[in-house]
């Protein structure tokens, strides 16, 4: 994972901030539970999109195993 990428996780964390700030001005009570949650999915779906983005970047050797064996 590059620089680059690691800054994609701001944007669960901004999100995260800025409802908690929305529900404690609009409403009494805060939903921590909801918006952690969220936050945690939110995170978990970059990293594996990252994952995959920089999985499909490697390229694949064709033949390579029968290559060797001749």
């Amino acid at each position: 994972m590059t620089r680059a990428q690691l800054s994609y996780f701001i944007y669960p964390i901004t999100y995260f901030i800025v409802r908690t700030i929305n529900q404690w001005s609009k409403q009494a009570s805060i939903t921590w539970g909801e918006n952690v949650t969220m936050m945690i999915i939110t995170m978990v779906i970059i990293y594996l999109f990252i994952l995959l983005w920089n999985w499909s970047k490697k390229p694949y050797q064709w033949g390579k195993k029968n290559n060797k064996e001749t």
